[in-house]
């Protein structure tokens, strides 16, 4: 793997107020912020990503109507002051604010609301530019979205959606530049030119100011921020997909936080007095996905096998370094809905005698695919499949490794050219919904833009999944996801793998930073101890 140099933005080390300059014609001193990551995003603009290396700068570069309290879960008044819905749940109108202006320059208000929703919403608008994965996923339900005066704006539903508001806070939810899109006019194909991916307008606490591929993206803070302007002046995004690399540059002070450490560096984190390690349980789940459309995943019997073939415990110590937790659904237990199941043992015999029963009494030769990509969830990439690799030889499953660069690895399984791939799932939304509808339902099968990458097609889970969505009383909600919970158990499209915990390390000195449970990175709050 290729080695990163240390970033060297001043001096050898940045001191901890951050690296300092002078704009021309000014002597006021510059702060600014170096965030190390693990890979480059793919796209910024926050309607058509799904990734959360993507999602880690849109969340500083959009708002929502509604946000996450510092830290936490709980909704607050964001873009929106406040909200009221009808008795029936199926009208909401959102109040705005009224002195809020995007980054060009160009007013927030009602109309550019609705042109966010309607550009998701309709394949035929000018700004449908590109797939849009989580309007589909999360808004089946929306209607008609209009502007009620200059600053008030009223959503539609065909049906109840028990979680409707919690959707407004998600990261494709963030309101964009209508002025920006249509500034450089439309192509031949109707659509505007402007590569709003590329160079993203929203009204965020920062502005885009740059980006160079593979390098570093750089934002700048936005002083007009309806919520006060970030401590910070510069903020840069540096991909640095080695772990080594990425926490030696941390110690050298080239950046000054980094997130998915190597598990096994964050006992020396905690002693080094350069550097503090910030840890919050995790909502996330990592998991092995069968493509149950090809064979021999199509039988059940097999998927089985391979769930009997897997030793969770195993996989821990030799990829996590005995950290996180086994999963057993794919709603981790952190998570409201979760459903406490009693797990597969590792049961060889069991598994080749499925295999047997299917057919394959000599196992099969088949793929094992996975990403670059440190995440959360996934700390060590290459361990974790060669140690699935291993367990699955025990039964005569063959699998070969197939590894792919992080946005091309996505973009691949959101096409199912894959047979067997390792993925995981950082919730967005505090609610089982986000996990099991979302990766496990029918609906999300689409190829091209899946999320469901078993590409499972079960009615009687997506029977639960979608009543779970319409009912507003919590206690039958849960009697849904945990009735789903069990079928997905046996019917075993995926294998949840490993819940671990989150963790960042940043460089002492570093102060008002959250790990959200739930969305993505926000630096808003970020400053420097003085």
């Amino acid at each position: 793997m290729r080695r990163f140099p240390l970033l060297l933005l001043c001096a050898t080390a940045l001191l901890p107020a951050a690296c300092s300059s002078k704009d021309q014609g000014s002597t006021a001193k510059r702060v600014t912020f170096v965030w190390g990551k693990t890979a480059d995003s793919t796209k910024l603009d926050p309607a058509v990503i799904t990734d959360g290396e993507s999602v880690t700068v849109t969340s500083n570069l959009f708002d929502g109507l509604v946000a996450l309290e510092e830290g936490g879960t709980k909704l607050i008044p964001w873009l929106a002051t406040s909200w009221e819905a009808s008795e029936d749940g199926l009208q909401w109108t959102f109040k705005l604010r009224e002195d809020v202006k995007f980054h060009d320059g160009s007013p927030f208000n009602a109309e550019a609301v609705v042109f966010s929703y309607e550009r998701q919403k309709d394949a035929d608008h000018p700004a449908h530019v590109g797939t849009f994965a989580y309007y589909s996923d999360n808004h089946k339900s929306l209607q008609k979205i209009e502007a009620t005066g200059e600053h008030a704006v009223r959503f539609t539903l065909s049906e109840p959606d028990a979680i409707f508001l919690k959707r407004m806070g998600l990261f494709s939810s963030g309101i964009v530049s209508p002025t920006a899109w249509k500034s450089e006019g439309k192509g031949s194909d109707g659509k505007y030119k402007y590569n709003f991916a590329r160079k993203p307008v929203g009204t965020g606490p920062f502005k885009f100011k740059s980006w160079e591929k593979d390098v570093q993206i750089v934002l700048e803070a936005n002083s007009e921020h309806f919520a006060g302007a970030p401590a910070i002046d510069r903020l840069i995004f540096k991909p640095i997909k080695n772990q080594q690399a990425r926490i030696t540059e941390l110690e050298a002070g080239g950046i000054h936080a980094m997130d998915n450490p190597a598990l096994e560096d964050l006992a020396g984190a905690r002693r080094d007095p350069r550097l503090q390690v910030v840890e919050k349980p995790g909502f996330n789940v990592c998991y092995l996905a069968m493509h149950t459309q090809k064979k021999p995943f199509t039988d059940v019997r097999v998927r089985q096998a391979v769930a009997f073939a897997i030793d969770k415990q195993r996989l821990i110590e030799s990829a996590y370094s005995g950290f996180g937790e086994p999963a057993t659904t794919m709603c981790p237990a952190t998570m409201w809905g979760h459903l406490d199941i009693e797990d597969r043992k590792p049961d060889l015999a069991k598994a080749k005698a499925l295999l047997k029963e299917a057919g394959y009494p000599n196992g099969f030769d088949t793929s094992l695919s996975y990403g670059t990509a440190q995440r959360a969830y996934l700390p060590n990439p290459s361990n974790t499949a060669i140690q699935i690799q291993k367990d699955l030889e025990r039964v005569g499953i063959r699998a070969r490794l197939d590894q792919k660069e992080w946005s091309a690895y996505i973009a691949a399984t959101q096409r199912g050219e894959h047979e067997m791939a390792i993925l995981g799932w950082m919730a967005d939304i505090d609610d089982a919904d986000n996990f099991l509808y979302i990766l496990c339902d029918k609906d999300n099968a689409r190829v091209g833009s899946a999320n469901n990458i078993s590409f499972y097609m079960g009615e009687e889970v997506h029977r639960h999944l979608v009543a779970a969505r319409r009912v507003l009383d919590p206690a039958e909600r849960l009697r849904h996801y945990h009735a789903a919970q069990l079928i997905l158990f046996e019917e075993a499209p995926t294998v949840p793998l490993v819940t671990v915990s989150d963790y960042r390390v940043l460089r002492k000195g570093v102060e008002g930073y959250y790990i959200y449970p739930v969305g993505g990175e926000y630096f808003r709050t970020v400053r420097f101890k003085k």
